[in-house]
């Protein structure tokens, strides 16, 4: 198969678990992923993090959505559905969470639980949003945030990707390499609301029908480096 190139459209990065996270511009790449991606999480005494389901290491706590997370000066920002802005590890915040959740939750930042489900960095394409979109009754737009990808690459980084290029190196820019490792399987939080996203079951019911729950893929970091809007993106 011959090369494929694109590139970089959008870098996201969601700095507190299963909150909504904020565009960047440039995001270092290590093996663990992007840097500060998930740092901190919202922790149950059993070490089970806060998270839009309930699935082996992560516990549903709701609400969650409705906050947002912001890196600010080295530090984690916690802006709150009320308006509030709480530091991530600020006792105000662990009570706000605690508040949500009903019982004892604090901000903690990853230790021994990992804060990712699965892999460490999570990609989508603009012509598979523009594919899904065609496919949802109504041919709604289906916002990038209802995917929570850290990239999404525009350009000959085709629909077929998600099928296709499992097991394949990715470049971005002069030295970063990832390889693609496996299919993203969707869950009901594709279906949940957020701050300028309404709720939609239709989006997981036609990905289930379609394109058997998934969308988008997983990635491990082969080799750490700088990722910047509008970098090239090559396929082999």
């Amino acid at each position: 198969m011959s090369a494929v190139e694109a590139t970089v459209e959008a870098l996201y990065r969601y700095p507190f678990k299963s909150m909504q996270g904020e565009t960047v511009d440039d995001v270092r790449l290590d093996s663990r992923g992007v840097s500060g991606d998930r740092e901190w999480a919202a922790t149950f005494p059993d070490g089970r993090v806060g998270s839009c389901k309930t699935w082996k290491h992560v516990r549903r706590l709701n609400g969650l959505l409705d906050y947002a997370a912001r890196t600010r000066h080295g530090r984690v920002e916690v802006h709150t559905s009320t308006g509030a802005v709480l530091a991530a590890g600020d006792p105000d915040l662990d009570a706000a969470l605690t508040a949500l959740a009903g019982e004892p939750v604090r901000a903690a930042r990853e230790s021994g639980t990992p804060h990712f489900d699965i892999g460490a960095v999570h990609l989508i394409s603009r012509s598979s949003l523009t594919a899904l979109a065609a496919e949802v009754p109504g041919g709604t737009v289906v916002p990038v945030a209802r995917f929570r990808p850290n990239i999404v690459i525009a350009g000959q980084w085709g629909p077929e990707f998600d099928d296709d290029w499992i097991g394949r190196e990715v470049s971005i820019g002069e030295t970063t390499r990832l390889e693609i490792t496996e299919q993203t399987e969707r869950c009901v939080t594709v279906t949940l609301p957020q701050p300028g996203v309404p709720r939609d079951k239709e989006v997981l019911r036609v990905l289930a029908e379609k394109r058997n729950t998934n969308f988008g893929v997983y990635a491990r970091v082969i080799t750490a480096g700088p990722v910047r809007s509008g970098d090239r993106v090559r396929v082999r």
